[in-house]
Protein backbone atom coordinates (compact mmCIF):
# COMPACT_ATOMS: atom_id res chain seq x y z
CA UNK A 1 0.00 0.00 0.00
CA UNK A 2 1.65 2.86 -1.09
CA UNK A 3 1.73 6.13 1.18
CA UNK A 4 -1.55 8.02 -0.93
CA UNK A 5 -4.01 4.91 -0.19
CA UNK A 6 -1.90 4.47 3.41
CA UNK A 7 -3.77 8.36 3.86
CA UNK A 8 -7.14 7.48 2.99
CA UNK A 9 -6.70 4.49 5.20
CA UNK A 10 -5.86 6.34 8.13
CA UNK A 11 -8.56 8.37 7.60
CA UNK A 12 -11.39 5.95 7.40
CA UNK A 13 -9.90 4.08 10.34
CA UNK A 14 -10.31 7.10 12.14
CA UNK A 15 -13.98 7.44 10.73
CA UNK A 16 -14.85 4.18 11.45
CA UNK A 17 -13.66 3.84 15.05
CA UNK A 18 -15.06 7.58 15.93
CA UNK A 19 -18.19 5.99 14.67
CA UNK A 20 -17.96 2.85 17.06
CA UNK A 21 -16.68 5.01 19.88
CA UNK A 22 -19.88 7.08 19.59
CA UNK A 23 -22.24 4.09 19.28
CA UNK A 24 -20.40 2.19 22.27
CA UNK A 25 -20.30 5.31 24.02
CA UNK A 26 -24.21 5.96 24.39
CA UNK A 27 -25.45 2.34 23.98
CA UNK A 28 -23.45 1.57 26.99
CA UNK A 29 -24.98 5.12 28.66
CA UNK A 30 -28.84 3.79 27.54
CA UNK A 31 -28.06 0.02 29.16
CA UNK A 32 -26.48 1.55 32.41
CA UNK A 33 -29.39 4.27 33.10
CA UNK A 34 -32.36 1.87 31.92
CA UNK A 35 -30.81 -1.55 32.43
CA UNK A 36 -28.62 -1.35 35.48
CA UNK A 37 -29.89 1.47 37.37
CA UNK A 38 -33.00 1.17 39.67
CA UNK A 39 -34.08 4.33 39.59
CA UNK A 40 -37.29 5.22 36.91
CA UNK A 41 -37.08 6.94 33.60
CA UNK A 42 -38.76 9.82 32.47
CA UNK A 43 -39.57 8.68 28.93
CA UNK A 44 -39.91 5.26 27.52
CA UNK A 45 -37.63 4.40 24.79
CA UNK A 46 -37.21 0.59 23.51
CA UNK A 47 -33.59 -0.35 22.61
CA UNK A 48 -34.36 -0.63 19.51
CA UNK A 49 -35.81 2.61 18.41
CA UNK A 50 -32.76 4.31 20.55
CA UNK A 51 -30.44 2.57 18.34
CA UNK A 52 -31.95 3.19 15.05
CA UNK A 53 -32.11 6.83 16.20
CA UNK A 54 -28.68 6.63 17.11
CA UNK A 55 -27.27 4.91 13.65
CA UNK A 56 -29.35 7.94 11.62
CA UNK A 57 -27.86 10.67 13.26
CA UNK A 58 -24.10 9.17 13.69
CA UNK A 59 -23.35 10.45 9.79
CA UNK A 60 -24.37 14.13 11.29
CA UNK A 61 -22.05 13.55 14.52
CA UNK A 62 -19.18 12.19 11.82
CA UNK A 63 -19.44 15.88 9.80
CA UNK A 64 -19.55 17.57 12.98
CA UNK A 65 -15.83 15.72 13.68
CA UNK A 66 -14.86 16.60 10.22
CA UNK A 67 -15.47 20.58 10.39
CA UNK A 68 -13.71 20.43 13.63
CA UNK A 69 -10.62 19.36 11.42
CA UNK A 70 -10.75 15.66 13.34
CA UNK A 71 -9.95 14.10 10.20
CA UNK A 72 -7.20 16.34 9.13
CA UNK A 73 -3.85 14.24 8.66
CA UNK A 74 -0.89 16.07 10.83
CA UNK A 75 1.71 14.44 12.38
CA UNK A 76 2.35 17.60 14.06
CA UNK A 77 -0.65 18.11 15.72
CA UNK A 78 0.40 18.72 19.54
CA UNK A 79 -1.28 16.62 22.02
CA UNK A 80 -3.05 19.63 23.55
CA UNK A 81 -4.61 20.21 19.74
CA UNK A 82 -5.68 16.30 19.64
CA UNK A 83 -7.46 16.20 23.21
CA UNK A 84 -9.33 19.30 22.23
CA UNK A 85 -10.78 17.73 18.97
CA UNK A 86 -11.74 14.66 21.17
CA UNK A 87 -13.05 16.74 23.88
CA UNK A 88 -15.08 19.17 21.32
CA UNK A 89 -16.27 16.64 18.98
CA UNK A 90 -17.27 14.44 22.02
CA UNK A 91 -19.48 17.42 23.56
CA UNK A 92 -20.78 18.52 20.04
CA UNK A 93 -22.01 15.54 19.07
CA UNK A 94 -24.01 15.51 22.19
CA UNK A 95 -25.05 18.80 22.24
CA UNK A 96 -26.56 17.69 18.57
CA UNK A 97 -28.58 14.96 19.92
CA UNK A 98 -30.01 16.64 22.72
CA UNK A 99 -30.83 19.45 20.43
CA UNK A 100 -32.45 17.15 18.12
CA UNK A 101 -34.69 15.52 21.53
CA UNK A 102 -35.79 18.87 22.41
CA UNK A 103 -37.57 19.56 18.79
CA UNK A 104 -38.66 16.08 18.28
CA UNK A 105 -42.79 16.47 18.63
CA UNK A 106 -44.30 13.80 21.15
CA UNK A 107 -41.08 12.17 20.85
CA UNK A 108 -37.95 11.39 22.71
CA UNK A 109 -34.77 10.62 21.81
CA UNK A 110 -33.05 9.77 25.72
CA UNK A 111 -34.64 8.28 28.33
CA UNK A 112 -33.43 9.98 31.06
CA UNK A 113 -31.23 12.88 31.18
CA UNK A 114 -28.53 11.09 32.36
CA UNK A 115 -28.11 9.30 29.33
CA UNK A 116 -26.59 11.75 27.27
CA UNK A 117 -24.37 12.93 30.15
CA UNK A 118 -23.04 8.91 30.73
CA UNK A 119 -22.85 9.51 26.86
CA UNK A 120 -20.91 12.34 26.76
CA UNK A 121 -17.92 10.69 29.44
CA UNK A 122 -17.78 7.13 28.10
CA UNK A 123 -17.06 8.84 24.48
CA UNK A 124 -14.00 10.66 25.45
CA UNK A 125 -12.87 7.62 27.11
CA UNK A 126 -14.20 5.18 24.18
CA UNK A 127 -12.46 7.95 21.64
CA UNK A 128 -8.98 8.32 23.60
CA UNK A 129 -8.62 4.64 22.96
CA UNK A 130 -9.64 3.89 19.41
CA UNK A 131 -7.65 6.89 18.44
CA UNK A 132 -4.70 6.46 20.22
CA UNK A 133 -4.48 2.78 18.82
CA UNK A 134 -4.75 4.35 15.46
CA UNK A 135 -2.71 6.81 15.54
CA UNK A 136 -0.11 4.25 17.44
CA UNK A 137 -0.75 1.97 14.67
CA UNK A 138 0.14 4.55 11.90
CA UNK A 139 3.25 5.81 13.59
CA UNK A 140 4.19 2.24 13.31
CA UNK A 141 3.39 1.83 9.56
CA UNK A 142 5.26 5.13 9.01
CA UNK A 143 9.02 3.93 10.44
CA UNK A 144 8.62 1.15 7.96
CA UNK A 145 11.35 2.60 5.20
CA UNK A 146 8.86 1.41 2.39
CA UNK A 147 5.91 3.25 3.73
CA UNK A 148 7.86 6.43 3.53
CA UNK A 149 7.01 9.37 0.83
CA UNK A 150 10.54 10.30 -1.18
CA UNK A 151 11.19 13.93 -1.31
CA UNK A 152 13.43 15.76 -3.28
CA UNK A 153 13.96 19.32 -1.88
CA UNK A 154 15.02 21.86 -4.53
CA UNK A 155 16.94 25.20 -1.88
CA UNK A 156 19.99 26.12 -0.30
CA UNK A 157 18.53 28.51 2.02
CA UNK A 158 17.77 28.14 6.12
CA UNK A 159 13.88 28.01 4.97
CA UNK A 160 14.99 24.89 3.12
CA UNK A 161 17.01 23.84 5.84
CA UNK A 162 13.86 23.60 8.27
CA UNK A 163 12.04 21.93 5.64
CA UNK A 164 14.79 19.00 5.26
CA UNK A 165 15.12 18.82 8.92
CA UNK A 166 11.11 18.39 9.11
CA UNK A 167 11.25 15.80 6.54
CA UNK A 168 13.56 13.84 8.30
CA UNK A 169 12.15 13.40 11.61
CA UNK A 170 10.64 9.82 12.47
CA UNK A 171 7.25 10.27 12.19
CA UNK A 172 7.19 12.56 9.51
CA UNK A 173 6.10 9.63 7.00
CA UNK A 174 8.71 11.35 4.39
CA UNK A 175 12.58 10.53 4.00
CA UNK A 176 15.02 12.63 2.03
CA UNK A 177 15.89 11.64 -1.41
CA UNK A 178 18.01 14.69 -2.56
CA UNK A 179 18.87 18.19 -1.97
CA UNK A 180 19.54 20.21 -5.22
CA UNK A 181 21.64 23.96 -4.43
CA UNK A 182 24.91 25.13 -3.89
CA UNK A 183 27.28 21.41 -3.36
CA UNK A 184 29.67 23.76 -0.95
CA UNK A 185 27.11 23.56 1.86
CA UNK A 186 27.01 20.37 3.81
CA UNK A 187 23.41 19.57 3.88
CA UNK A 188 23.05 19.80 -0.17
CA UNK A 189 23.56 16.51 -2.01
CA UNK A 190 23.30 17.43 -5.70
CA UNK A 191 23.92 20.59 -7.67
CA UNK A 192 21.52 19.35 -10.48
CA UNK A 193 17.97 17.92 -10.83
CA UNK A 194 18.63 15.88 -13.34
CA UNK A 195 21.47 13.95 -11.28
CA UNK A 196 19.07 13.98 -7.98
CA UNK A 197 16.44 12.25 -10.21
CA UNK A 198 18.02 9.90 -12.63
CA UNK A 199 18.31 6.66 -10.47
CA UNK A 200 14.75 7.29 -8.98
CA UNK A 201 11.35 9.16 -9.59
CA UNK A 202 10.88 10.82 -6.59
CA UNK A 203 6.93 10.94 -4.64
CA UNK A 204 7.23 14.47 -3.70
CA UNK A 205 9.46 17.67 -4.76
CA UNK A 206 9.44 20.43 -2.60
CA UNK A 207 10.53 24.16 -4.47
CA UNK A 208 12.01 26.85 -1.70
CA UNK A 209 11.82 30.10 -2.72
CA UNK A 210 15.89 31.51 -3.23
CA UNK A 211 16.62 34.75 -4.26
CA UNK A 212 18.17 33.40 -7.40
CA UNK A 213 15.01 31.34 -8.20
CA UNK A 214 11.86 33.55 -5.90
CA UNK A 215 9.23 32.03 -8.10
CA UNK A 216 8.04 28.59 -9.57
CA UNK A 217 9.82 26.82 -12.12
CA UNK A 218 7.26 25.65 -14.46
CA UNK A 219 9.69 23.04 -16.02
CA UNK A 220 9.63 21.20 -12.31
CA UNK A 221 5.69 21.49 -12.78
CA UNK A 222 5.91 19.66 -15.91
CA UNK A 223 7.69 17.03 -14.72
CA UNK A 224 6.08 16.40 -12.24
CA UNK A 225 2.70 16.37 -13.86
CA UNK A 226 3.85 14.09 -16.50
CA UNK A 227 5.28 11.51 -13.74
CA UNK A 228 2.03 12.11 -11.53
CA UNK A 229 4.93 13.71 -8.70
CA UNK A 230 3.50 16.01 -6.15
CA UNK A 231 4.50 19.61 -6.12
CA UNK A 232 4.52 22.16 -3.18
CA UNK A 233 6.55 25.13 -3.12
CA UNK A 234 7.32 27.00 -0.02
CA UNK A 235 7.42 30.95 -0.96
CA UNK A 236 9.80 33.38 0.57
CA UNK A 237 6.85 35.55 1.68
CA UNK A 238 2.99 35.12 1.38
CA UNK A 239 1.87 38.25 2.99
CA UNK A 240 2.03 39.77 -0.23
CA UNK A 241 -0.35 37.59 -2.40
CA UNK A 242 -3.76 36.94 -3.13
CA UNK A 243 -6.04 35.86 -0.77
CA UNK A 244 -7.38 33.34 -4.09
CA UNK A 245 -4.16 31.50 -3.27
CA UNK A 246 -4.67 28.69 -1.10
CA UNK A 247 -2.17 27.05 1.30
CA UNK A 248 -1.28 24.41 3.42
CA UNK A 249 1.12 24.03 6.41
CA UNK A 250 3.74 21.46 5.32
CA UNK A 251 4.32 19.54 9.00
CA UNK A 252 2.36 22.32 10.62
CA UNK A 253 5.20 24.73 10.13
CA UNK A 254 5.69 26.27 6.64
CA UNK A 255 3.37 27.49 4.37
CA UNK A 256 3.47 26.28 0.94
CA UNK A 257 1.53 26.32 -2.37
CA UNK A 258 0.18 22.69 -3.28
CA UNK A 259 -0.54 22.29 -7.29
CA UNK A 260 -2.53 19.73 -8.19
CA UNK A 261 -3.42 18.49 -11.32
CA UNK A 262 -6.97 17.34 -10.22
CA UNK A 263 -9.47 18.47 -7.52
CA UNK A 264 -9.58 14.68 -7.19
CA UNK A 265 -7.67 14.10 -4.10
CA UNK A 266 -7.76 13.55 -0.61
CA UNK A 267 -11.46 13.68 0.45
CA UNK A 268 -12.97 14.06 -2.67
CA UNK A 269 -11.41 10.99 -4.20
CA UNK A 270 -12.50 9.01 -1.14
CA UNK A 271 -16.53 10.10 -2.15
CA UNK A 272 -16.23 9.16 -5.04
CA UNK A 273 -14.60 5.87 -4.41
CA UNK A 274 -17.41 5.35 -2.09
CA UNK A 275 -19.73 6.50 -4.65
CA UNK A 276 -18.74 3.93 -6.74
CA UNK A 277 -18.52 1.22 -4.73
CA UNK A 278 -22.08 1.87 -3.72
CA UNK A 279 -23.94 2.56 -7.08
CA UNK A 280 -21.33 -0.17 -8.56
CA UNK A 281 -22.72 -2.83 -6.22
CA UNK A 282 -26.27 -1.85 -6.80
CA UNK A 283 -26.10 -2.09 -10.25
CA UNK A 284 -24.80 -5.15 -10.23
CA UNK A 285 -27.21 -6.66 -7.94
CA UNK A 286 -29.88 -5.47 -10.02
CA UNK A 287 -28.43 -6.12 -13.89
CA UNK A 288 -27.43 -9.42 -12.71
CA UNK A 289 -30.31 -11.64 -14.52
CA UNK A 290 -29.36 -9.61 -18.03
CA UNK A 291 -25.38 -10.44 -16.95
CA UNK A 292 -26.36 -14.13 -16.46
CA UNK A 293 -28.50 -14.15 -19.66
CA UNK A 294 -26.32 -12.22 -22.42
CA UNK A 295 -22.82 -14.48 -20.89
CA UNK A 296 -25.22 -17.79 -21.50
CA UNK A 297 -25.66 -16.23 -25.57
CA UNK A 298 -22.56 -15.68 -25.67
CA UNK A 299 -21.21 -18.90 -24.63
CA UNK A 300 -23.35 -20.32 -27.23
CA UNK A 301 -22.28 -17.69 -30.25
CA UNK A 302 -18.83 -17.08 -28.89
CA UNK A 303 -17.96 -19.99 -26.97
CA UNK A 304 -16.68 -17.82 -24.46
CA UNK A 305 -18.27 -15.11 -22.63
CA UNK A 306 -16.72 -12.25 -21.50
CA UNK A 307 -13.26 -10.82 -23.42
CA UNK A 308 -10.22 -9.25 -21.46
CA UNK A 309 -8.48 -6.40 -23.12
CA UNK A 310 -5.13 -4.29 -22.02
CA UNK A 311 -6.17 -0.52 -21.24
CA UNK A 312 -4.77 2.13 -18.97
CA UNK A 313 -5.78 3.97 -16.14
CA UNK A 314 -4.93 6.45 -13.02
CA UNK A 315 -1.04 6.29 -13.22
CA UNK A 316 -0.48 5.32 -16.36
CA UNK A 317 -1.26 1.75 -15.27
CA UNK A 318 -2.02 -0.86 -17.27
CA UNK A 319 -5.25 -3.35 -16.02
CA UNK A 320 -7.56 -5.89 -17.83
CA UNK A 321 -10.53 -4.77 -19.03
CA UNK A 322 -14.08 -7.03 -18.64
CA UNK A 323 -15.83 -6.71 -21.80
CA UNK A 324 -18.81 -8.76 -23.51
CA UNK A 325 -16.91 -11.08 -26.22
CA UNK A 326 -18.82 -9.30 -29.72
CA UNK A 327 -15.58 -8.90 -31.94
CA UNK A 328 -14.95 -12.95 -33.82
CA UNK A 329 -12.64 -14.76 -31.48
CA UNK A 330 -9.61 -14.79 -34.18
CA UNK A 331 -9.88 -10.68 -33.71
CA UNK A 332 -9.21 -10.66 -30.03
CA UNK A 333 -7.10 -8.81 -29.02
CA UNK A 334 -6.54 -6.65 -32.20
CA UNK A 335 -6.57 -3.17 -32.15
CA UNK A 336 -8.78 -1.80 -35.41
CA UNK A 337 -5.79 -1.27 -37.63
CA UNK A 338 -4.81 -4.47 -36.98
CA UNK A 339 -8.05 -6.34 -37.62
CA UNK A 340 -8.80 -4.68 -40.20
CA UNK A 341 -5.42 -5.57 -41.94
CA UNK A 342 -6.20 -9.29 -41.05
CA UNK A 343 -9.70 -9.50 -42.57
CA UNK A 344 -8.26 -7.88 -46.01
CA UNK A 345 -10.06 -4.70 -45.57
CA UNK A 346 -7.01 -2.04 -44.58
CA UNK A 347 -8.92 0.84 -46.49
CA UNK A 348 -11.51 0.76 -43.85
CA UNK A 349 -9.11 1.97 -41.30
CA UNK A 350 -9.07 5.41 -42.28
CA UNK A 351 -12.73 5.57 -42.63
CA UNK A 352 -13.54 4.27 -39.01
CA UNK A 353 -10.69 6.99 -37.61
CA UNK A 354 -11.99 10.00 -39.16
CA UNK A 355 -15.44 8.75 -38.48
CA UNK A 356 -15.06 8.77 -34.65
CA UNK A 357 -13.96 4.88 -34.40
CA UNK A 358 -16.83 3.82 -35.92
CA UNK A 359 -17.92 2.20 -39.25
CA UNK A 360 -22.21 1.50 -40.01
CA UNK A 361 -21.14 -1.96 -41.00
CA UNK A 362 -18.38 -2.62 -39.25
CA UNK A 363 -17.51 -6.63 -40.60
CA UNK A 364 -16.08 -7.62 -37.61
CA UNK A 365 -19.40 -7.95 -35.64
CA UNK A 366 -22.30 -9.85 -36.28
CA UNK A 367 -25.88 -9.52 -35.68
CA UNK A 368 -25.63 -9.77 -31.88
CA UNK A 369 -22.50 -8.26 -31.67
CA UNK A 370 -24.45 -4.93 -33.19
CA UNK A 371 -27.00 -5.30 -30.62
CA UNK A 372 -25.13 -5.60 -27.07
CA UNK A 373 -22.77 -2.70 -28.63
CA UNK A 374 -25.81 -0.36 -29.54
CA UNK A 375 -27.32 -1.23 -26.19
CA UNK A 376 -23.64 -0.59 -24.42
CA UNK A 377 -24.94 -3.99 -22.62
CA UNK A 378 -20.57 -5.14 -23.75
CA UNK A 379 -20.09 -2.04 -21.10
CA UNK A 380 -21.79 -4.10 -18.17
CA UNK A 381 -18.86 -6.26 -16.94
CA UNK A 382 -16.61 -3.28 -16.30
CA UNK A 383 -18.89 -3.36 -13.30
CA UNK A 384 -16.79 -5.56 -11.81
CA UNK A 385 -13.25 -3.39 -12.25
CA UNK A 386 -15.18 -0.71 -10.66
CA UNK A 387 -15.81 -3.08 -7.71
CA UNK A 388 -12.19 -3.77 -7.92
CA UNK A 389 -10.78 -0.10 -7.92
CA UNK A 390 -9.60 -0.59 -11.81
CA UNK A 391 -11.64 2.31 -12.83
CA UNK A 392 -14.42 4.67 -11.28
CA UNK A 393 -17.63 4.59 -12.82
CA UNK A 394 -17.67 7.97 -14.31
CA UNK A 395 -14.40 8.77 -16.20
CA UNK A 396 -11.88 9.60 -19.16
CA UNK A 397 -12.31 7.01 -21.56
CA UNK A 398 -10.19 3.93 -20.81
CA UNK A 399 -7.83 3.35 -24.08
CA UNK A 400 -5.75 1.07 -25.13
CA UNK A 401 -1.74 1.89 -24.05
CA UNK A 402 -1.08 2.17 -28.17
CA UNK A 403 -3.69 5.30 -28.82
CA UNK A 404 -1.92 7.04 -26.04
CA UNK A 405 1.34 6.98 -26.72
CA UNK A 406 1.49 9.55 -29.44
CA UNK A 407 -0.75 11.66 -27.33
CA UNK A 408 1.52 14.62 -25.64
CA UNK A 409 -1.26 15.35 -22.55
CA UNK A 410 -1.99 11.30 -21.69
CA UNK A 411 -0.65 12.45 -18.28
CA UNK A 412 -3.20 15.02 -17.76
CA UNK A 413 -5.76 12.25 -18.67
CA UNK A 414 -4.16 9.88 -16.44
CA UNK A 415 -4.36 11.59 -13.30
CA UNK A 416 -7.80 9.81 -12.12
CA UNK A 417 -9.15 6.72 -12.58
CA UNK A 418 -10.59 5.64 -16.44
CA UNK A 419 -14.41 5.81 -16.29
CA UNK A 420 -17.15 3.38 -17.93
CA UNK A 421 -18.67 6.91 -19.14
CA UNK A 422 -17.16 10.34 -19.06
CA UNK A 423 -18.35 13.90 -20.38
CA UNK A 424 -16.87 12.85 -24.08
CA UNK A 425 -19.25 9.51 -24.01
CA UNK A 426 -22.44 12.03 -23.32
CA UNK A 427 -21.01 15.06 -25.73
CA UNK A 428 -21.77 12.83 -29.13
CA UNK A 429 -20.55 9.21 -27.60
CA UNK A 430 -19.17 8.53 -31.09
CA UNK A 431 -19.87 11.22 -32.90
CA UNK A 432 -17.13 13.26 -32.02
CA UNK A 433 -13.45 13.09 -32.89
CA UNK A 434 -10.78 11.44 -30.79
CA UNK A 435 -8.82 14.80 -30.50
CA UNK A 436 -12.33 16.44 -29.55
CA UNK A 437 -13.10 13.78 -26.83
CA UNK A 438 -9.56 13.69 -25.26
CA UNK A 439 -9.90 17.28 -25.04
CA UNK A 440 -12.95 16.81 -22.76
CA UNK A 441 -11.43 13.90 -21.02
CA UNK A 442 -8.49 16.67 -19.78
CA UNK A 443 -11.64 19.41 -19.07
CA UNK A 444 -13.41 16.29 -16.76
CA UNK A 445 -10.16 15.73 -14.89
CA UNK A 446 -9.08 19.60 -14.10
CA UNK A 447 -12.88 20.79 -13.33
CA UNK A 448 -14.13 17.54 -11.55
CA UNK A 449 -16.90 17.78 -8.96
CA UNK A 450 -19.60 15.55 -7.40
CA UNK A 451 -22.03 17.25 -9.11
CA UNK A 452 -20.53 16.85 -12.42
CA UNK A 453 -20.36 12.67 -12.05
CA UNK A 454 -24.16 12.85 -11.54
CA UNK A 455 -25.06 14.99 -14.15
CA UNK A 456 -22.67 12.27 -16.36
CA UNK A 457 -24.26 9.62 -14.90
CA UNK A 458 -28.10 10.60 -15.37
CA UNK A 459 -27.31 11.51 -18.88
CA UNK A 460 -25.59 8.55 -19.71
CA UNK A 461 -28.51 6.83 -18.08
CA UNK A 462 -31.05 9.06 -20.34
CA UNK A 463 -28.76 8.11 -24.08
CA UNK A 464 -29.05 4.41 -23.07
CA UNK A 465 -32.83 4.43 -23.41
CA UNK A 466 -33.34 7.21 -25.59
CA UNK A 467 -30.35 5.81 -27.95
CA UNK A 468 -28.90 9.16 -28.51
CA UNK A 469 -25.41 8.59 -30.32
CA UNK A 470 -25.49 4.61 -29.29
CA UNK A 471 -23.83 2.97 -32.82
Amino acid sequence: MNRSSGSLVFSLALIFGDIVAILGAYSLAYIIRVRVSDAPVANFVPAEAYFLSLLVLLPFVVLFFSLIGSYAINSRSKKSIWLTRIIVGALGAMLFMISIDYFLPNEHLFPAKLVPLYGLVISIALLLIARGGIYLTRRIWLLKDKNLRSVVVIGDSRTAQDVIKSVQRKDSGYKVQAVIGDKRLKFVTHSSFKDAVKRKIPDVIIQVATNENPVIDTDLIQYCAKRYVDFKFVPSDVSNLTSKVEFELFMGDFPLLNIQQTTLVGWNRLIKRLFDLIIGLIATIILSPILLIVSLVNLIVFGKAIFKHTRLTRGDQKFQMYKFQTVRNDLNGLTPEEAFTKIGRPELIKIYRDNGDFLEDDPRYGAWSRFLRKTSLDELPQLWNVLKGDISLIGPRALIPNELDGFNDKHLILNVRSGITGLAQISGRRDLPWAERRKLDIYYVQNWSFGLDVQILLSTAWQIVTRRGAR
